[in-house]
């Protein structure tokens, strides 16, 4: 029997773990007894990780660290993504916040390490990306306490903060093109409203396992992080 026509029951992978320790939203793809318990919004995670070996390949002898990183930051939002969608459980939905705080904080980063010397406000080497790991790691932790001890907390806030300081430290810097900001804004604005439509069952096909809203966020959230790393490269020569 398709193991896709099965509904999640008792001794299914990923059972346990996703009714002893559910996570804090529940997206519209049925759940199947499957290793992709999702697999429309576990494969679409693919985008993600090709995008960001195509940008490593790009950037892999780039003289900025920081815009080496940008494919293995890639690769990772859509690897955490791809193990939470795979699993849906709680803890599996932190590591995938990992991902997108890694790629969030290294935004920030770019945003902080340009433009005059005596205009940077983020740590020359070799404290850029201690600075960093503190960042993402004080986030995670913050993240899992609140999503722990605070019930229904929408732990999705800190993603929304971090954007919102994407956007501030972007405009307190000059750019000679906004180009590929303004695509990659466009692009997250299209896949926020398809993973709205789904949480919200507006578009909602739960069977479905070739179309999601939540599966199109991931396919418009890489554009819009392609389009993001497109913005920051005309900036190489000013990053650490």
């Amino acid at each position: 029997m398709n193991p896709l026509s099965i509904p999640l029951m008792p001794g299914c992978p990923w059972y346990q773990a996703h009714m002893l320790y559910p996570p804090n939203v529940d997206w519209c793809e049925q759940k199947v007894c499957s290793i992709f318990m999702t697999p429309f919004n576990t494969l679409t995670n693919l985008a993600f990780m090709l995008l960001g070996l195509y940008i490593w390949s790009q950037m892999k002898k780039s003289p900025s660290k920081i815009l080496r990183f940008f494919g293995i930051a890639m690769y990772t939002v859509g690897f955490t993504s791809l193990i939470y969608h795979a699993s849906l459980n709680f803890y599996t939905q932190v590591l995938d916040f990992i991902g997108m705080y890694m790629f969030c904080v290294l935004l920030i980063m770019c945003n902080r390490s340009r433009g005059p010397v005596e205009g940077r406000t983020w740590p020359a080497p070799p404290r850029t990306f201690y600075r960093f790991w503190i960042w993402v790691l004080g986030i995670t932790v913050l993240t899992t306490v609140s999503g722990k001890l605070i019930p229904h907390f929408p732990i999705q806030i800190f993603v929304l903060l971090l954007i919102f300081e994407i956007i501030r430290t972007e405009f307190k810097k000059t750019a000679p093109s906004r180009k590929f900001f303004w695509m990659s804004f466009a692009s997250l604005v299209v896949a926020a409203t398809f993973s709205a439509l789904d949480a919200a069952r507006i578009l909602c096909f739960s069977e479905n396992h070739f179309f999601q809203g939540h599966g199109m966020w991931h396919v418009f959230s890489a554009i819009a992080l392609y389009f993001s790393f497109r913005h920051i490269r005309q900036f190489e020569n000013e990053l650490y």
